[in-house]
Protein backbone atom coordinates (compact mmCIF):
# COMPACT_ATOMS: atom_id res chain seq x y z
CA UNK A 1 0.00 0.00 0.00
CA UNK A 2 1.57 3.46 -0.74
CA UNK A 3 3.21 5.19 2.26
CA UNK A 4 3.16 8.88 3.02
CA UNK A 5 3.58 10.47 6.40
CA UNK A 6 0.70 12.87 7.70
CA UNK A 7 1.42 16.49 6.11
CA UNK A 8 0.75 19.12 8.49
CA UNK A 9 -2.21 21.73 8.15
CA UNK A 10 -2.24 24.95 9.51
CA UNK A 11 -5.71 24.55 11.44
CA UNK A 12 -6.87 21.31 10.68
CA UNK A 13 -5.59 18.14 11.60
CA UNK A 14 -2.97 16.66 9.63
CA UNK A 15 -4.08 14.11 7.15
CA UNK A 16 -2.56 11.56 5.53
CA UNK A 17 -1.99 11.14 1.36
CA UNK A 18 -0.88 8.46 -1.23
CA UNK A 19 2.42 8.42 -2.75
CA UNK A 20 0.64 9.09 -6.31
CA UNK A 21 -1.61 11.61 -4.98
CA UNK A 22 1.50 13.75 -3.54
CA UNK A 23 3.40 13.18 -6.63
CA UNK A 24 0.35 14.68 -8.50
CA UNK A 25 -0.10 17.52 -6.00
CA UNK A 26 3.61 18.35 -6.64
CA UNK A 27 3.02 18.46 -10.38
CA UNK A 28 -0.17 19.92 -9.96
CA UNK A 29 1.71 22.66 -7.55
CA UNK A 30 4.18 23.46 -9.87
CA UNK A 31 7.02 21.04 -8.47
CA UNK A 32 8.19 19.85 -11.92
CA UNK A 33 10.50 23.03 -12.59
CA UNK A 34 14.34 22.94 -13.94
CA UNK A 35 15.74 24.87 -10.91
CA UNK A 36 15.29 23.32 -6.99
CA UNK A 37 12.23 25.10 -5.11
CA UNK A 38 14.69 25.47 -2.02
CA UNK A 39 16.93 27.79 -3.86
CA UNK A 40 17.01 31.31 -3.38
CA UNK A 41 16.31 33.69 -6.31
CA UNK A 42 18.65 33.87 -9.22
CA UNK A 43 21.60 35.57 -9.41
CA UNK A 44 21.75 38.79 -10.70
CA UNK A 45 25.48 39.93 -11.28
CA UNK A 46 27.50 36.57 -12.11
CA UNK A 47 28.32 34.63 -15.24
CA UNK A 48 29.09 31.24 -15.40
CA UNK A 49 32.43 30.17 -14.49
CA UNK A 50 34.27 26.32 -14.71
CA UNK A 51 33.33 23.80 -16.49
CA UNK A 52 33.28 20.76 -13.84
CA UNK A 53 31.11 20.07 -11.14
CA UNK A 54 32.66 20.97 -7.62
CA UNK A 55 33.92 18.28 -5.79
CA UNK A 56 33.28 18.34 -2.20
CA UNK A 57 33.55 15.72 0.68
CA UNK A 58 30.64 14.01 1.17
CA UNK A 59 28.99 14.73 4.67
CA UNK A 60 27.09 11.84 5.58
CA UNK A 61 28.27 9.16 7.26
CA UNK A 62 28.09 5.65 6.40
CA UNK A 63 25.22 4.50 8.74
CA UNK A 64 23.95 7.94 7.87
CA UNK A 65 23.34 7.10 4.13
CA UNK A 66 21.83 4.00 4.99
CA UNK A 67 19.28 5.35 7.36
CA UNK A 68 18.31 8.23 4.17
CA UNK A 69 18.69 5.70 1.61
CA UNK A 70 15.91 3.28 3.87
CA UNK A 71 13.82 6.53 4.53
CA UNK A 72 13.69 8.09 1.00
CA UNK A 73 12.75 4.19 -0.11
CA UNK A 74 9.66 4.36 2.61
CA UNK A 75 8.74 7.38 1.17
CA UNK A 76 8.23 7.13 -2.59
CA UNK A 77 9.43 2.97 -3.17
CA UNK A 78 8.85 1.94 -6.66
CA UNK A 79 5.14 0.75 -7.04
CA UNK A 80 3.25 2.51 -9.89
CA UNK A 81 6.33 4.39 -11.19
CA UNK A 82 10.14 5.15 -10.45
CA UNK A 83 10.81 4.94 -6.95
CA UNK A 84 12.94 8.09 -5.76
CA UNK A 85 15.97 6.17 -5.24
CA UNK A 86 15.52 5.25 -9.09
CA UNK A 87 16.15 9.10 -10.24
CA UNK A 88 18.76 9.63 -7.92
CA UNK A 89 17.33 11.33 -4.27
CA UNK A 90 19.87 10.16 -2.20
CA UNK A 91 22.77 11.26 -4.30
CA UNK A 92 20.40 14.72 -4.81
CA UNK A 93 20.44 15.61 -1.05
CA UNK A 94 24.04 14.55 -0.20
CA UNK A 95 24.98 17.14 -2.67
CA UNK A 96 22.46 19.64 -1.79
CA UNK A 97 24.04 18.54 2.32
CA UNK A 98 27.81 18.42 0.85
CA UNK A 99 28.59 21.68 -1.15
CA UNK A 100 29.42 25.11 0.23
CA UNK A 101 29.84 27.54 -2.50
CA UNK A 102 33.18 30.30 -1.91
CA UNK A 103 34.25 33.04 -4.21
CA UNK A 104 36.18 30.84 -5.69
CA UNK A 105 33.95 27.92 -5.85
CA UNK A 106 29.71 28.39 -6.96
CA UNK A 107 28.80 25.24 -5.94
CA UNK A 108 26.01 23.56 -7.44
CA UNK A 109 23.27 26.14 -6.70
CA UNK A 110 22.55 27.58 -9.71
CA UNK A 111 22.83 26.05 -13.05
CA UNK A 112 24.31 28.23 -15.87
CA UNK A 113 22.73 28.50 -19.75
CA UNK A 114 20.89 28.86 -22.20
CA UNK A 115 21.08 25.04 -23.54
CA UNK A 116 20.99 21.46 -21.71
CA UNK A 117 22.18 19.87 -24.86
CA UNK A 118 19.43 17.76 -24.58
CA UNK A 119 17.85 19.18 -27.93
CA UNK A 120 19.58 20.32 -31.43
CA UNK A 121 19.78 23.53 -32.80
CA UNK A 122 16.51 23.60 -35.31
CA UNK A 123 17.23 24.00 -39.25
CA UNK A 124 15.61 26.87 -40.16
CA UNK A 125 16.22 26.44 -44.10
CA UNK A 126 14.16 23.29 -43.54
CA UNK A 127 12.05 23.85 -40.69
CA UNK A 128 13.07 20.58 -38.98
CA UNK A 129 15.75 20.02 -35.94
CA UNK A 130 18.64 19.82 -37.14
CA UNK A 131 21.53 17.33 -36.32
CA UNK A 132 23.81 19.92 -34.27
CA UNK A 133 23.81 19.74 -30.61
CA UNK A 134 24.47 22.83 -28.46
CA UNK A 135 27.32 21.81 -25.50
CA UNK A 136 25.60 21.28 -21.82
CA UNK A 137 25.85 24.75 -20.16
CA UNK A 138 23.54 23.78 -17.66
CA UNK A 139 26.73 21.71 -15.48
CA UNK A 140 28.36 25.26 -15.48
CA UNK A 141 27.06 27.02 -12.72
CA UNK A 142 26.79 30.26 -11.53
CA UNK A 143 28.30 32.06 -9.20
CA UNK A 144 26.94 33.59 -6.29
CA UNK A 145 27.23 37.29 -4.70
CA UNK A 146 28.17 37.89 -1.47
CA UNK A 147 24.57 37.96 -0.18
CA UNK A 148 23.89 34.88 -1.74
CA UNK A 149 26.80 33.35 -0.36
CA UNK A 150 26.03 34.42 2.87
CA UNK A 151 22.33 33.19 2.97
CA UNK A 152 23.20 29.90 0.99
CA UNK A 153 25.77 28.89 3.86
CA UNK A 154 23.31 30.10 6.56
CA UNK A 155 20.72 27.88 5.01
CA UNK A 156 23.17 24.99 4.66
CA UNK A 157 25.13 25.56 8.40
CA UNK A 158 22.93 27.24 10.46
CA UNK A 159 22.98 31.03 11.22
CA UNK A 160 25.03 30.42 14.45
CA UNK A 161 27.78 29.61 12.00
CA UNK A 162 28.02 32.38 9.94
CA UNK A 163 28.75 35.75 11.42
CA UNK A 164 27.21 38.07 8.86
CA UNK A 165 23.83 36.49 8.97
CA UNK A 166 23.28 37.35 12.77
CA UNK A 167 21.13 40.75 12.39
CA UNK A 168 18.22 38.31 10.11
CA UNK A 169 18.90 35.73 13.43
CA UNK A 170 18.96 38.44 15.95
CA UNK A 171 15.22 39.73 14.19
CA UNK A 172 13.74 36.29 12.86
CA UNK A 173 15.23 33.78 15.71
CA UNK A 174 18.09 31.81 15.04
CA UNK A 175 18.10 29.39 11.67
CA UNK A 176 19.00 25.90 12.04
CA UNK A 177 20.75 24.54 9.09
CA UNK A 178 20.15 21.80 6.83
CA UNK A 179 23.07 19.68 8.12
CA UNK A 180 21.80 19.40 11.84
CA UNK A 181 18.31 19.22 10.51
CA UNK A 182 19.31 15.80 8.71
CA UNK A 183 21.74 14.45 11.37
CA UNK A 184 19.50 15.32 14.15
CA UNK A 185 16.38 13.47 12.09
CA UNK A 186 18.26 10.57 10.65
CA UNK A 187 19.98 10.11 14.33
CA UNK A 188 16.28 10.22 15.63
CA UNK A 189 14.91 7.89 13.24
CA UNK A 190 17.98 5.30 14.50
CA UNK A 191 17.04 5.67 17.95
CA UNK A 192 13.76 5.00 18.02
CA UNK A 193 14.23 2.36 15.60
CA UNK A 194 16.64 0.57 18.28
CA UNK A 195 14.43 1.42 21.33
CA UNK A 196 11.54 -0.72 19.59
CA UNK A 197 12.82 -3.57 17.27
CA UNK A 198 16.22 -3.52 18.63
CA UNK A 199 17.59 -2.95 14.57
CA UNK A 200 18.67 -0.10 12.69
CA UNK A 201 16.38 1.63 10.53
CA UNK A 202 17.39 0.52 7.32
CA UNK A 203 17.34 -3.00 8.96
CA UNK A 204 13.30 -2.74 9.47
CA UNK A 205 10.73 -4.50 7.64
CA UNK A 206 8.84 -2.05 5.28
CA UNK A 207 5.73 -2.10 7.75
CA UNK A 208 8.03 -1.32 10.33
CA UNK A 209 9.85 1.65 8.63
CA UNK A 210 6.48 3.32 7.91
CA UNK A 211 5.26 2.94 12.07
CA UNK A 212 8.89 4.89 12.67
CA UNK A 213 8.34 7.25 10.32
CA UNK A 214 4.56 8.29 11.65
CA UNK A 215 6.31 8.81 14.94
CA UNK A 216 8.91 10.93 13.80
CA UNK A 217 9.02 14.55 13.54
CA UNK A 218 6.63 15.92 10.67
CA UNK A 219 8.74 18.85 10.19
CA UNK A 220 11.87 16.55 9.49
CA UNK A 221 9.75 13.92 7.36
CA UNK A 222 8.09 17.20 5.91
CA UNK A 223 11.69 18.34 4.71
CA UNK A 224 12.81 15.10 2.99
CA UNK A 225 9.65 15.03 0.99
CA UNK A 226 10.08 18.17 -0.32
CA UNK A 227 13.80 17.85 -1.28
CA UNK A 228 12.80 14.27 -3.14
CA UNK A 229 10.16 16.43 -4.91
CA UNK A 230 13.23 18.96 -5.80
CA UNK A 231 14.83 15.68 -6.72
CA UNK A 232 12.87 13.77 -9.11
CA UNK A 233 11.64 16.83 -11.34
CA UNK A 234 14.61 19.75 -11.35
CA UNK A 235 17.19 19.79 -13.84
CA UNK A 236 19.35 16.07 -14.02
CA UNK A 237 22.51 19.07 -13.48
CA UNK A 238 21.47 19.25 -9.59
CA UNK A 239 22.08 15.30 -9.26
CA UNK A 240 18.87 13.63 -9.12
CA UNK A 241 16.01 13.17 -11.91
CA UNK A 242 18.58 10.73 -13.64
CA UNK A 243 18.14 10.49 -16.93
CA UNK A 244 14.97 12.45 -17.22
CA UNK A 245 13.32 10.07 -15.51
CA UNK A 246 11.69 12.23 -13.16
CA UNK A 247 10.63 13.94 -16.11
CA UNK A 248 8.72 10.88 -17.81
CA UNK A 249 7.23 9.50 -15.05
CA UNK A 250 4.58 12.52 -14.90
CA UNK A 251 4.89 13.41 -19.38
CA UNK A 252 6.79 16.42 -18.73
CA UNK A 253 9.78 16.98 -21.60
CA UNK A 254 11.70 19.10 -19.24
CA UNK A 255 13.87 22.16 -21.41
CA UNK A 256 12.97 22.23 -24.73
CA UNK A 257 15.46 24.45 -26.25
CA UNK A 258 16.73 25.74 -28.54
CA UNK A 259 14.71 23.55 -30.68
CA UNK A 260 11.32 24.68 -28.73
CA UNK A 261 8.04 23.71 -30.44
CA UNK A 262 7.43 26.25 -33.28
CA UNK A 263 10.00 25.61 -35.88
CA UNK A 264 11.36 28.85 -38.25
CA UNK A 265 10.89 27.90 -41.93
CA UNK A 266 12.97 30.52 -43.78
CA UNK A 267 12.29 30.30 -46.92
CA UNK A 268 7.84 30.62 -46.75
CA UNK A 269 9.01 32.72 -43.79
CA UNK A 270 6.68 30.79 -41.34
CA UNK A 271 6.76 28.61 -38.07
CA UNK A 272 5.58 25.08 -38.67
CA UNK A 273 4.77 23.30 -35.60
CA UNK A 274 6.63 19.67 -34.42
CA UNK A 275 4.20 16.88 -35.20
CA UNK A 276 5.04 15.22 -32.01
CA UNK A 277 4.27 18.24 -30.24
CA UNK A 278 1.78 20.55 -31.68
CA UNK A 279 0.81 23.65 -30.31
CA UNK A 280 -2.25 24.13 -32.13
CA UNK A 281 -3.51 21.01 -30.37
CA UNK A 282 -3.37 18.08 -28.05
CA UNK A 283 -0.09 15.68 -28.68
CA UNK A 284 -0.92 12.83 -30.83
CA UNK A 285 -0.53 9.92 -28.12
CA UNK A 286 -2.22 11.91 -25.45
CA UNK A 287 -5.44 12.06 -24.65
CA UNK A 288 -7.57 15.40 -23.65
CA UNK A 289 -9.38 14.94 -20.13
CA UNK A 290 -10.37 17.02 -17.31
CA UNK A 291 -8.77 16.91 -13.83
CA UNK A 292 -9.57 13.18 -12.56
CA UNK A 293 -11.31 13.64 -9.49
CA UNK A 294 -8.34 12.84 -6.59
CA UNK A 295 -6.37 15.83 -7.96
CA UNK A 296 -9.25 18.38 -8.42
CA UNK A 297 -9.20 17.40 -4.46
CA UNK A 298 -5.26 17.94 -3.91
CA UNK A 299 -5.74 20.99 -6.05
CA UNK A 300 -8.49 22.49 -3.32
CA UNK A 301 -6.60 21.18 -0.43
CA UNK A 302 -3.19 22.86 -1.93
CA UNK A 303 -5.71 26.06 -2.51
CA UNK A 304 -6.54 26.24 1.34
CA UNK A 305 -3.22 25.41 2.58
CA UNK A 306 -2.07 28.67 0.75
CA UNK A 307 -4.71 30.72 2.65
CA UNK A 308 -7.07 30.96 -0.02
CA UNK A 309 -11.01 30.18 0.09
CA UNK A 310 -11.52 27.83 -2.70
CA UNK A 311 -10.40 25.66 -5.64
CA UNK A 312 -13.14 25.92 -8.78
Amino acid sequence: MPFLPEIPRPTEPRRGFTRRQVLRWGVAGSVAVLVPVSLPGCGDDGEPVGGKEAASARFLDQQERRTLHALIDTLFPAEDGPGALAVGADRYIEKLLSELPSESDPGAVFAGGPYSGRHPFPDYERGVPSNRFPPNEFQTFVPLNRLQRISWRARILGSTAVPEFDFNAQVLGPLVGLRTQYREGLRELVDTSQAQFAKDFADLSTAERQQIVQQADSDFIALVTGHIFEAMFSAPEYGGNKDGVGWKSIGYDGDSQPLGYALFHRPSQTYRERPDKPLSGPNPDEAFAPFPPEIATLLRTLTRLAGNPRFP
